[in-house]
């Protein structure tokens, strides 16, 4: 090859890298390359001379507004047709041909239908995390997150929806794709309080539903971080609203929930933490007024759950992403002394 033919060919694979926003377009680098940078960084530390690592750098080369696809070289034989990030080549067909009635019903198209509302959902969730790095006035900033968040926030949950059981119906198809559970995890920490409880309370309303959609992924606990967050600003209330999701039977299952709870990480570990909280708030309120009905919901509760983790199987229980300390003292309140030595055999 002549100089020229290899200056083309190099030129060709470099304005497939070449991007005028790399975070965007090349996301998962820019992440990592971060990631690694700050791993370097911590392990440097108190280095004086800091060794650089590798990185791919592209030479700058504008962007056209129109791209030959078809490049003719001096005494070649034939013509050359190259795919670029500006002008791609279709490799498949991915469009569907038939009508919109034809295909709205099928289940593959419904899955698409999720999947795009995702990804249009995940482009609006880069924003935000795009703008905690822009240097804007405080004032200006909040502002414009809490626009973006409020549309981010109506498009997961209430996007074209016309009942609350609808819009639930829609929240959970985006939580039972992997993406979705990421964006959710990650959309959490921005969202406000009543916002972030509503989310919850769907989660645990929907638990056992959501457990067995997870079997393939195995990735609901990404959403126990952000969630127990979320957990510690529960009013009693809310608690009890999220504890009597579990414990009501769907119509037409012989399965109580609790029980398709216990068996997975991620639900017996949010069950704990709202047990844990549970225990904090009665904690606290027991020293300040006379017990009431919440109370005596609470304790039934705690009751029900107590004799449910004692009665399934050791080999049957899922072991906890944490074990809150105060869980164990929280039996010891309200059950007899031989259900709390069969709980600590279960969960020891």
């Amino acid at each position: 090859m002549t100089r020229k033919e290899k200056d083309w060919v190099i030129k060709v694979q470099m304005v497939q890298l070449q991007s005028e926003n790399p975070h965007l377009d090349d996301y998962y680098y820019q992440e990592y390359y971060q990631k690694l940078e700050k791993k370097q960084a911590d392990e440097l530390l108190g280095r004086r001379n800091r060794v650089d690592s590798l990185k791919l750098v592209t030479p700058y080369i504008q962007k056209a507004e129109a791209y030959e696809s078809v490049v003719r070289i001096e005494g070649s034989l034939g013509q050359v047709a190259v795919s670029t990030c500006f002008s791609p080549r279709r490799a498949i067909d991915a469009v569907s041909h038939g009508t919109q009635e034809q295909d709205s019903g099928a289940p593959s198209s419904q899955r698409l239908q999720v999947l795009s509302r995702i990804e249009k959902m995940f482009l609006q969730l880069l924003e935000i995390e795009e703008g905690q790095k822009d240097e804007l006035p405080q004032h200006c900033y909040a502002r414009q997150q809490g626009s973006q968040v409020e549309k981010l926030f109506q498009a997961l949950k209430t996007q074209e929806q016309n009942s609350l059981e609808e819009a639930a119906d829609s929240f959970l198809q985006v939580l039972s794709v992997r993406k979705g559970k990421t964006l959710v995890a990650r959309l959490l920490p921005f969202l406000p309080r009543e916002q972030a409880v509503s989310l919850l309370l769907t989660i645990t309303h929907n638990l056992p539903l959501l457990v067995r959609r997870d079997v393939t992924d195995q990735a609901l606990h990404m959403l126990f971080k952000p969630l127990g967050k979320c957990i510690r600003h529960l009013t009693f209330r809310e608690l009890l609203q999220g504890l009597q999701g579990l414990m009501l039977l769907p119509p037409g299952s012989s399965e109580r929930p609790v029980n398709v709870v216990l068996q997975n990480q991620f639900g017996i570990s949010l069950l704990y933490a709202l047990l844990s909280h549970g225990e904090q708030l009665t904690s606290l309120e027991s020293s300040l007024g006379e017990p009431n009905s919440d109370h005596t919901a609470w304790t039934d509760m705690v009751v029900l759950i107590a004799w449910e983790i004692a009665q399934m199987p050791t080999a049957s229980l899922a072991e906890p992403l944490t074990f809150p300390s105060n869980l164990l003292p929280l039996f010891c309140h309200h059950v007899d002394k031989q259900l709390v030595q069969q709980l600590e055999t279960r969960m020891e």
